[in-house]
């Protein structure tokens, strides 16, 4: 299976690399889902990412999985996330338990094997397009 990823913008943009990922195949009834995959900044300076879209979706945000204990119980959860930075040399794993882009209002069922496109954009102005798989996992 290939994989595309396709850099648009500024040059700048030129340090940032995403890896392989995927988004979550749901039912056709649930409106959400979720995309995984990881960015790396080969650069040296910090790239931040604030926003992304998609047109399979309303919109795009960010969030970070989270647990914690009321009462004597786990409670989990996810907050969302106004931005994300990304160290020079470092990388961010958009994977379950940790970030994930959340996919909100899907504007129809998915189908397993298709594949979505995603433009992630970041502070400076550019812009990198991912396509990822739809996948049951």
């Amino acid at each position: 299976m290939r994989w595309l990823f396709l850099l648009l913008g500024s040059v700048a943009l030129a340090q940032a690399v995403a890896t392989p990922g995927w988004v979550r195949l749901v039912p056709p009834v649930v409106k959400d889902t979720a995309a995984y995959l990881t960015l790396e900044n080969r650069g040296k300076t910090p790239l931040r990412l604030v926003g992304a879209e998609t047109e399979v979706a309303e919109r795009v945000s960010f969030h970070q999985d989270h647990r914690e204990h009321r009462g004597g119980q786990v409670v989990l959860g996810m907050r969302p996330l106004p931005y994300l930075d990304i160290p020079p040399g470092g990388r961010v794993e958009f994977r379950p338990g940790k970030y994930h882009l959340m996919l909100e209002g899907l504007k129809r069922p998915l189908k397993a094997g298709e594949k979505v496109a995603l433009v992630l954009r970041f502070q400076d102005g550019s812009k990198l397009k991912v396509i990822l798989p739809v996948e049951m996992r």
